[in-house]
């Protein structure tokens, strides 16, 4: 079990992955799995080996201890924690040997690593590959748990949607082909038995919220028994590994196991779908600070071609084929879909907002140690300026723990009710004529909050506040009303 932190889906379709891709034509792939909610680690990585959800397992957060807990498991085994896998192997097979190496510190204490045979932890991932890989040549151990961190990092050091982290990812890839290769060199590849996926995918620099960038993920199967180049089609979730992995080790999970053995990768293979990945758009959509801009779409295992719309339209093989930069000169919804033998991937969808209009909104900035949005109006801004939209996209800024007041005039052409939406990581306000229509304060993940209010034609005022505490940073506004569909708030809507 090859475990790859914030492992998305997106991840292993745009990043450059020559192993695995040569493990998804001669195994099975899960491309869209879903994990837990929330989409952190500590409850995500517990399901990954336990085979429930947390509300069994108890594990809800990163904060979680054994000694600090929101409610009880529903059961405990060796340890004051839920039986995973370990556990299962221990009571059931006493014979077999297991051994657990990792890179995350926070994983030993979900584990009852008492019943290890061989255990082993280093901050640097590379060390833990290589190590578990030494030893499980050596001993040859009947399971091998393998968690790898730094691809986390990656997503958010450099965002999760960028080369920084896709090379993250194929630096495994290589490690994962690697190890294939000895396996097959030591004629054990006919034995084993493999299953690579993450905990979470992200979105911009950090993950924890509810969007199918965070929730999705991978699940690779690859080895004896399963049907080769298999694209599975029914719904799989992070809580399927353990009983998948059970079922291969003769293991029987314990009763209130909600995870399911995998079994449609080891039937004959039926159907005709095809694994066919999104592209990569470059640059990232969002406001771009320019008159005009030139996107660029790549593959990273090109087969197919791609067609793209940029009226936000689903693209078809009859839309425009891509075949050089696309240079737009105005705000654009850049749709692309990959197809392959009439097999089309999901549709990629970026937004473009150019800086084409005048800068409307007033903003001021502040910094401190926030976990909650401060009383910014009573506050002393670091520095103020103008910009195009709300958003973080023109403002420079620290890493963490930094604050926002943006301040506008939004134009009503008709009268009717509104909904307006704020999506951030972290806290955000949003006033409309100075009553407060929208809360999404507190220290979270990329979440949406709406709100809705009558408006009269003409101007309203529009006041936001925001605050970053650690980790990912995002802001985004935006509007619904009659004849309005939602979308992003732009200076269109603005005076």
């Amino acid at each position: 079990m090859i475990g790859l932190d914030a492992f998305s889906s997106r991840g292993l379709q745009k990043a450059n992955t020559p192993a695995m891709d040569k493990m998804i034509a001669e195994g099975a792939l899960a491309p869209y799995a879903r994990c837990v909610l929330p989409t952190v680690s500590t409850p995500n990585w517990t399901s990954m080996l336990t085979g429930v959800d947390p509300v069994q397992h108890g594990i809800y957060d990163n904060s979680w201890e054994r000694d600090a807990r929101h409610w009880d498991p529903i059961r405990t085994g060796s340890e004051d924690v839920y039986p995973s896998i370990l556990s299962w192997i221990k009571a059931q097979r006493p014979e077999a040997r297991m051994h657990f190496f990792y890179e995350w510190s926070g994983l030993s204490r979900m584990f009852e690593m008492s019943v290890v045979d061989r255990h082993f932890r280093s901050k640097d991932g590379t060390e833990v590959f290589d190590k578990a890989v030494e030893h499980f040549f050596e001993e040859l151990p009947e399971f091998l748990f393998l968690g790898i961190d730094e691809t986390d990092g990656a997503g958010h050091k450099y965002g999760h949607d960028t080369q920084g982290y896709y090379d993250a990812i194929t630096y495994y890839d290589q490690k994962i082909g690697d190890f294939i290769q000895r396996l097959e060199a030591a004629d054990l590849l006919k034995e084993t038995f493999i299953m690579i996926t993450g905990d979470h995918g992200g979105i911009n620099y950090g993950h924890g919220g509810r969007t199918l960038y965070e929730l999705e993920i991978p699940i690779l199967l690859y080895g004896k028994g399963v049907t080769r180049g298999k694209v599975l089609e029914e719904p799989y979730f992070i809580y399927d590994v353990a009983p998948t992995l059970a079922y291969y080790l003769g293991v029987m999970p314990p009763a209130g196991t909600i995870g399911r053995v995998m079994e449609e990768a080891f039937s004959p293979a039926t159907g005709s779908k095809a694994y066919v990945p999104i592209p990569h758009i470059e640059p990232k959509g969002g406001f771009i600070n320019a008159s005009q801009v030139d996107l660029t779409l790549t593959l990273s295992n090109p087969k197919g071609s791609l067609y793209y719309t940029l009226d936000g339209t689903v693209p078809t093989e009859r839309s425009s084929v891509y075949n050089a930069p696309i240079r737009i000169s105005e705000d654009a919804l850049l749709s692309v879909v990959h197809v392959v033998d009439g097999q089309a991937s999901r549709v990629e969808v970026s937004d473009y907002r150019l800086a084409t209009g005048n800068r409307k909104i007033a903003w001021k900035y502040y910094e401190g140690s926030f976990t909650s949005l401060p009383p910014l109006d009573k506050m002393a801004p670091l520095k103020s300026g103008n910009s195009h939209e709300i958003s973080l996209d023109e403002i420079t800024h620290r890493e963490d723990q930094f604050a926002l007041m943006f301040n506008g005039t939004l134009a009503i052409e008709t009268e009717g009710d509104y909904v307006f939406y704020a999506n951030s990581d972290d806290g955000s306000f949003l006033f409309i004529n100075g009553e407060k229509l929208i809360d999404n304060d507190g220290s979270h993940g990329l979440t949406e909050v709406s709100g809705k209010i009558a408006l009269t034609k003409g101007t309203h005022s529009i006041e936001v506040w925001y605050f970053d505490d650690f980790g990912g940073q995002d802001l985004n506004l935006s509007i619904q009303g009659p004849g309005i569909p939602k979308q992003i708030l732009t200076h269109r809507f603005l005076k």
